[in-house]
C-alpha cells in the first residue's frame, strides 16, 4: 500500500470519526407530554405605538454611521473572595510547607541549635514550625486589614478609627 492511498484511508477515517450524530427526532406523543405541563404562552396586547420611544440604544435612522448610543452603566463590582491556597493541601504537605518556612527563616546555626528538642519536655520542631506559619498568616492579614483601614480613612474616617481600635491588639482584654 502506497503512502498516498494510506493517507486517504486515514483521512475518510477521520471524517467519519469526527463527524456529529444527528440529533435525536422526538416523537409528537413525547412533546405532548413534555410540553403538556409547561403553562401557555399568552401575547400581550400592547400597542407598539404608546410605548415610550428613546433613542438610546438605536442607530440613527438611515445613517452610515455605526455609532449606537448606550446608557451609562454603574457597575458595583463585588470582591470575589479570596482562596486561601492552605486549603487545597493536605495535613502532610501544609506541615511539609511550615517546616519548609521555618527552617529558611533561620540560619544554618539557628536551625541546627532550633533542630534540639526534649520530649515532653519542650515542643518538637513541627509544632514550633506550625505555630510560627499560624502566626504568620495571622499577621499578614492583620496588616491586610490595617491597609483597608487606611484606604477607607479616605472617605469614612470614623468607620477607619473604628477598624483600627478593633485591630488594636493592646486594647483587647485577653492580651
Amino acid at each position: 500500500m502506497s503512502t498516498r492511498v494510506a493517507q486517504v484511508i486515514f483521512a475518510c477515517s477521520l471524517g467519519t470519526v469526527l463527524t456529529p450524530a444527528a440529533p435525536a427526532q422526538l416523537s409528537d406523543k413525547v412533546r405532548a407530554e413534555i410540553v403538556a405541563p409547561l403553562p401557555k404562552f399568552e401575547s400581550s396586547a400592547a400597542d407598539v405605538s404608546q410605548l415610550p420611544v428613546s433613542p438610546v440604544g438605536t442607530p440613527a435612522p438611515l445613517s452610515d454611521d455605526p455609532l449606537v448610543v448606550l446608557p451609562d452603566y454603574n457597575v458595583r463590582e463585588i470582591r470575589v473572595p479570596d482562596r486561601d491556597p492552605d486549603l487545597w493541601l493536605s495535613r502532610r504537605e501544609l506541615e511539609r510547607k511550615a517546616m519548609s518556612d521555618y527552617s529558611d527563616s533561620m540560619s544554618g546555626l539557628e536551625w541546627a541549635l532550633n533542630s534540639w528538642y526534649i520530649p515532653f519536655v519542650t515542643p518538637s520542631p513541627q509544632a514550633r514550625a506550625n505555630a510560627a506559619y499560624a502566626a504568620n498568616k495571622i499577621r499578614g492579614e492583620h496588616k491586610r486589614l490595617i491597609s483597608v483601614a487606611q484606604v477607607l480613612a479616605g472617605t469614612d474616617s470614623a468607620e477607619a478609627r473604628r477598624l483600627l481600635r478593633d485591630l488594636d491588639l493592646s486594647s483587647h482584654p485577653g492580651r
